[in-house]
């Protein structure tokens, strides 16, 4: 799967979110399947940082996110640990079909 990473270092952990549907596409129609984070963080946190660092701005009600393939409600929402290499994977709840 082609994606886009941040710059870092060999040192340096990071996690992978991987974006699904409209979540994963710029408003100049650019497709980002995949973004790698610094690590270890929480969920919150890496949301935030997808917003500052890549523009992707996400509605919690609006999305599943899964960690390591476990919905994050199920954990502890927002405030989940996320390690290095977790996966964080986020999908639109609405879709078209």
């Amino acid at each position: 799967m082609e994606g886009v990473d941040l710059i870092l270092s060999e040192k340096d952990s990071f996690l992978t979110v991987r974006l699904f549907g409209n979540l994963g596409r710029k408003s100049n129609g650019e497709r980002i399947p995949e973004i790698r984070l610094s690590a270890p963080t929480r969920l919150g946190e890496a949301l935030a940082q997808l917003r500052s660092t890549h523009g992707i701005i996400l509605n919690r009600e609006e999305i599943l996110i899964l960690v390591n393939g476990v919905e994050a409600n199920a954990l502890e929402d927002l405030e989940t640990s996320i390690l290095a290499d977790d996966k964080v994977d986020l999908l639109p709840i609405y879709h078209g079909g």
